[in-house]
């Protein structure tokens, strides 16, 4: 995954929602940062950083950023807000990004209104 203008929790809160997944879990394992999504209670892996490349670093102060100020993100499925939280696991920072949509993109609500005022 290259770093390019959107941030790496960016794409990665992109790449979840593409998947169906409203949260994304960042745990170490390894000598990796190993990114998955949650969907219920089922979880699958869909990224892996060597710890020590410029991406994982990133993703982890993004992360810590994140923990502090939620953040709202436009994405092609919509905007959503994002909110991390911290948690231990087995003594190394383990992180759970929330996504929340907040307005779904116009196009699809344009689409629902559309087809209600051709039903009535």
């Amino acid at each position: 995954m290259a770093i390019n203008d959107a941030s790496v929790v960016e794409q990665l809160a992109a790449e979840a929602v593409r998947l169906g997944a409203r949260e994304l879990g960042v745990e170490y394992k390894d000598g990796y940062e190993q990114v998955f999504v949650l969907s219920g209670p089922i979880g699958y892996e869909v990224r892996r950083f060597k710890t020590s490349t410029p991406v994982a670093v990133s993703l982890r102060q993004e992360l810590r950023r994140l923990c502090k100020k939620k953040r709202r993100v436009a994405l092609p499925s919509g905007e959503f807000e994002l909110r991390a939280s911290v948690y231990d696991s087995f003594g190394e920072d383990a992180f759970r990004v929330k996504l929340r949509l907040l307005a779904a993109p116009a196009k699809a609500r344009r689409g629902r209104l559309s087809s209600k005022g051709a039903a009535s």
